[in-house]
């Protein structure tokens, strides 16, 4: 093959991702369905069973690609592997939520090791895998050879489990992502960033887009923590990677907006199904309304509510439209920084 290295390059390399993740979730729609793995809609007033943890075409896909990256590519392959790294060690992490259920702080702890290989690879290869100079917007670069490698763990768990929580409605995960990851997508291409970070974001936005369609509403495939964690920590390696680390923390705003809200209302690390008060209920009619329950989370959805009940939809298009906005801004960010 080719040495991979422009940007147009990267952008068809990364653009495989749609078919790939189709084609992958298709498939364990089929076999899951198969096992008897299946998730209850309960935001649904029929509370339909839908096939569970499809979602693990997305890490597939990106570790395919990655490998692929790195295989053909000149001197980036040690960032192939520490991306891949992270997506494999977030995906398992999640597969074994997903299978054995696990309590709500362990994913965390267990996250701060998912950033090691990006520190230890950085370590025996110094300046080959990530910068830790810190660029920020309109004020240049801070060199932080002693505390950026220490921030990296914490980025990680960071991101994979801030995405982990706000897959509450149909399509809201793979939609959001796809998203934000779009408007990081334009912001390097209109500065014409190196092929790396292109190539690491157009994957995630075209894995996810690729899982999408099977997801949106009405969803027919559930991702699991399996694909939101390995998506999470995607996020959070490309960022780090790719030097784009501000610009990721902008478009993220709706990830941190109701990381934010549930922390500061329930004051600990606890899974959703662990929460007797839920934060929304089902009416009769199948709009979606805020829970009575002073008790409940408060989350970015129940915010959506607080005018009163909406259909699903309305609820999803409104969490994309405020994705859609904090992508623009992140895109602004990247061509400031």
């Amino acid at each position: 093959m080719a040495q991979l290295g422009s940007e147009a390059a990267a952008v068809l390399l990364g653009l495989s991702a749609f078919p790939l993740a189709l084609v992958l979730t298709r498939f364990f729609m089929a076999f899951n369905s198969s096992r008897g793995i299946f998730g209850i809609d309960v935001h649904k007033k029929e509370r339909p069973k839908i096939p569970e943890m499809c979602g693990v075409s997305i890490p597939i896909t990106l570790l395919a690609l990655s490998a692929v990256y790195g295989l053909t590519t000149n001197g980036q392959h040690l960032q192939a592997i520490a991306y891949a790294a992270v997506v494999a060690s977030t995906a398992i992490i999640g597969a074994v939520d997903d299978l054995k259920r696990m309590r709500g702080y362990y994913k965390p702890l267990l996250g701060l090791l998912c950033g090691l290989p990006i520190i230890v690879l950085g370590l025996l290869y110094p300046d080959s895998v990530y910068n830790p100079t810190l660029r920020v917007p309109l004020f240049g670069g801070f060199h932080l050879p002693v505390i950026y490698p220490l921030t990296i763990p914490v980025a990680i768990t960071v991101t994979s489990n801030t995405v982990n929580m706000l897959d509450p409605l149909n399509g809201v995960m793979a939609g959001g992502v796809a998203i934000m990851t779009g408007g990081l997508l334009v912001g390097l291409l209109a500065k014409g960033a190196e092929p790396l970070p292109i190539f690491l974001t157009a994957s995630v936005l075209f894995a996810c887009l690729g899982f999408f369609y099977f997801n949106r509403y009405p969803s027919r495939a559930f991702a699991g923590n399996v694909a939101q964690l390995a998506v999470g920590g995607s996020v959070g390696a490309f960022a780090i990677l790719g030097r784009m680390e501000i610009a990721t923390i902008v478009a993220m705003f709706p990830h941190i907006q109701n990381s934010f809200f549930f922390l500061t209302k329930i004051k600990r690390f606890a899974e959703h199904r662990d929460i007797a008060a839920k934060p929304t209920r089902v009416l009769e009619d199948g709009r979606l309304a805020s829970s009575g329950s002073p008790s409940a989370p408060l989350t970015l959805v129940r915010t959506m509510l607080v005018d009163g009940p909406l259909p699903e939809k309305r609820v999803v298009s409104r969490i994309f439209a405020l994705f859609l906005f904090s992508a623009c801004l992140a895109a602004i960010t990247i061509l400031l920084t």
